[in-house]
């Protein structure tokens, strides 16, 4: 008896995790596709580029460990941060993490918004917070003042993705100082992910020297392209990023992260090319999307969601476009937004192939 007693003790974390959904991803391959559905670089590198990438690479990369630090050296002296203000994480989803490793205990109480990110439902649950989850509305509208309302001395964080993706939104930047206001009145912490600047270009960095309870999360995912590499960013006042550091694994990134983000932030060119030509096909995408009459929601990401109105419609289109060896997704998570399919967006020859697909199906339209 005491041994069942003792069993059901060790292992009472089962019961908080069972409640999580995660299914394993498709082992088919996304590679050599058209990818639309993730939000990540739709263009190839630059040869040059690769060969440059290669040539590096030596068995050294493979049996050393990582030399992280002179990483934290370089994006110091791009950021204009101090070193001791950083904390690089294995993507953003694991700077996420640590901020709740470091703030939130089972039962405090977590605010975000909903839909966002799936990460902070999934570590929001792991770690037994209190969600109250503010609600999108239709047509993407969001409750700013009621998020603001309910903070209180029962909030430990709130987690704001800005631009937002399902959504592609944005929290103006006169909001987002009054929710840091609200939460540093009542001693609560204010994550703000910023995994999409670049194609938004407005940031909160500013706002450190003022707001003491603040965080700030970045991607090297998105305008950088280097999603298969899972490199994030934690960036805080040198208070809280020394107590983030300290949840950092032994090697923040791998080697090959290291080096590779190194050679990019060199050749600054090549984000910012992409850049530039994902808002060319932005332009170009949306001029088709309205001679077509379709109803779609802009967006301040590197993405955009299509209305097709009906779902056997969206349907056909979803089907038309995978076998075409094209990567789309639907938002059903958004209220209003049941007929809605989302397009990464990229340079324009690639949103030329996307208005080619959706010309041979303007009669329903």
């Amino acid at each position: 008896m005491k041994y069942l007693i003792k069993k059901e003790q060790k292992f009472k974390n089962f019961k908080k995790v069972e409640s999580i959904l995660r299914i394993r991803p498709s082992t088919k391959t996304r590679h050599g596709k058209i990818r639309l559905d993730k939000n990540e670089r739709i263009s190839e590198f630059e040869i040059s580029f690769l060969n440059k990438i290669k040539k590096k690479i030596t068995s050294e990369y493979f049996t050393t460990y990582p030399e992280v630090e002179p990483l934290y050296d370089v994006l110091s002296k791009k950021l204009r941060i101090k070193k001791d203000m950083l904390v690089l994480t294995a993507g953003s989803d694991m700077a996420i993490r640590n901020c709740f490793e470091l703030f939130v205990k089972s039962g405090d109480q977590v605010i975000t918004i909903y839909p966002t990110y799936g990460m902070v439902d999934v570590y929001a649950k792991l770690f037994e917070a209190k969600q109250v989850k503010i609600n999108y509305e239709k047509n993407l509208k969001l409750d700013v003042k009621k998020l603001i309302n309910t903070i209180s001395h029962k909030t430990k964080l709130v987690i704001i993705a800005n631009p937002n993706a399902p959504t592609g939104t944005i929290i103006e930047k006169e909001l987002i100082i009054d929710i840091l206001k609200k939460a540093k009145k009542f001693n609560s912490y204010v994550l703000i992910d910023e995994c999409y600047y670049g194609f938004y270009k407005t940031t909160t960095i500013p706002q450190l020297k003022k707001f003491s309870n603040l965080i700030i999360s970045r991607s090297f995912s998105k305008i950088f392209g280097l999603a298969g590499c899972r490199v994030g960013l934690l960036i805080a006042n040198t208070f809280i990023a020394e107590k983030l550091y300290k949840f950092r694994p032994m090697y923040e990134i791998n080697s090959i992260a290291v080096m590779i983000l190194k050679e990019m932030l060199k050749n600054k060119k090549i984000f910012e090319n992409y850049i530039a030509d994902t808002a060319k096909g932005k332009i170009y995408l949306i001029k088709a999307l309205k001679k077509l009459g379709l109803l779609f929601y802009n967006s301040y990401a590197n993405f955009i969601l299509v209305d097709f109105k009906n779902e056997k419609l969206k349907n056909m289109i979803w089907s038309f476009f995978l076998n075409k060896n094209f990567l789309i997704t639907g938002e059903p998570k958004i209220p209003g937004c049941k007929n809605v399919l989302r397009f990464t967006l990229g340079p324009e020859k690639y949103m030329k192939l996307v208005v080619n697909g959706l010309e041979k199906f303007k009669k329903y339209y």
